[in-house]
């Protein structure tokens, strides 16, 4: 209800005012009005795990922290609502080639190639290597160190070159036995014959000692005699 004035009269003591109950029955009534118009002063406090919003209360006024825009975040409202949003662009830049992540709900694959598979599974991206084929595909493959075998064969290979080779050959190196050859030789090994010096008497000597004799192979040797004299 509205605010009910004392009538005080026109002059002091005229008789024509309020009398001193009916004055203080105005005063009672004043006073309920005005207490029901005050509500009683609320204390704010924040919910949740979040940051907090409220900062202070003093002397009924309530202080609330602002919200600030960082980078990439756009912080809007209406008369409802504060809505934060990130409007910025994610950029991706790889090895070889490079992207960006633009507007809302995006999402960012991890697309595998030859040989790389990906998988996802909850907050983890597991990037793996498959072997197979790894070498076929590396057409100048190179060794950073030894290779170890683990004494598997290699086969269908064309030209080997090497600087040394250690270890046991067995099979045919150009159509010829290697062991037969071996074990052809080995009961000569470590007789020294000398060289062989020829002597040259007449120019018919000369032409001989031009021609090629083919004596065949040491498994297969041809049917020629052949007369040198002594071996000095």
């Amino acid at each position: 209800m509205a605010i009910t004035r004392i009538n005080v009269g026109t002059l002091a003591n005229d008789g024509t005012g309020d009398d001193l109950r009916q004055a203080f029955v105005k005063v009672n009534n004043n006073i309920d009005d005005l207490d029901a118009r005050v509500q009683s002063q609320a204390t704010a406090s924040n919910l949740g795990s979040g940051t907090g919003i409220f900062y202070s209360k003093e002397s009924g006024v309530i202080g609330l922290k602002s919200l600030v825009a960082g980078t990439n975040v756009q912080i809007t409202n209406d008369l409802n609502t504060v809505t934060i949003s990130n409007e910025g662009t994610i950029a991706i830049q790889g090895t070889s080639g490079a992207g960006a992540l633009t507007g809302a709900n995006r999402t960012l694959i991890v697309q595998g190639g030859s040989n790389i598979n990906t998988s996802a599974l909850g907050n983890t991206i597991t990037v793996s290597v498959s072997p197979s084929g790894l070498v076929l595909s590396d057409t100048a493959p190179q060794l950073g160190g030894p290779l170890n075998g683990g004494a598997n064969n290699i086969t269908n290979v064309g030209i080997i070159q090497a600087n040394e080779f250690q270890g046991a050959l067995t099979g045919s190196v150009d159509g010829l036995s290697v062991t037969a050859l071996y074990n052809s030789m080995k009961n000569i090994r470590g007789i020294d014959l000398g060289t062989i010096t020829n002597t040259l008497t007449s120019g018919l000597d000369y032409l001989v000692s031009l021609a090629t004799i083919d004596y065949g192979s040491i498994l297969s040797p041809a049917a020629i005699t052949s007369d040198f004299g002594s071996i000095v």
